[in-house]
């Protein structure tokens, strides 16, 4: 913006300067009139290149608003598919190490022992208490977990969280 306001600057003096030393034998009014002239034109072509350059900010400004909401999308799509292969991930992995525990659950339910775990994992509770409570939920028709499968599904869900 500096730099055309600065060439426009420079090219309107050149023009007063060569409109003053014409070797025409024009009037003196002639020539404040033509430099007047040429000073107007100069000052409409400043504002014009200003409000551009104004212009061109806001379209930049628009452009770089859509492009972060484009990429907050791509993030949230990405990490609920990183979700998603965690999940999955667990319920695959307690199914194949606890079938017993697995037996009449549903993905959804194993899903939620993942989820409650890394919410206390998020949480900071310690893993002595994480591990008592998986005991719990991770049990099966009544039946608890032992506490070596309670520390193991911990194991498990751990590096998922």
């Amino acid at each position: 913006m500096k730099r055309v306001a600065a060439a426009l600057f420079t090219a309107t003096l050149v023009s007063v300067t060569v409109a003053g030393c014409t070797s025409d034998s024009e009037s003196s009014d002639t020539t404040v009139t033509t430099t007047a002239g040429v000073l107007d034109r100069a000052s409409d072509a400043v504002s014009s290149a200003a409000n551009a350059a104004q212009g061109a900010i806001s379209s930049a400004q628009g452009a770089v608003s859509s492009m972060q909401s484009a990429a907050a999308g791509l993030t949230s799509r990405a990490s609920g598919a990183v979700d998603a292969i965690q999940s999955g991930t667990f319920v695959a992995a307690f199914r194949a190490g606890y079938p017993d525990l697995s037996e009449g659950r549903d993905d959804a339910a194993i899903e939620d022992i993942y989820a409650e775990t890394c919410a206390a994992i998020d949480a900071n509770v310690d893993e002595a208490t994480v591990v008592s409570e998986l005991q719990v939920r991770a049990g099966n028709g009544g039946t608890e977990a032992t506490p070596e499968q309670a520390q193991q599904i911990y194991n498990i869900a751990k590096p998922l969280c």
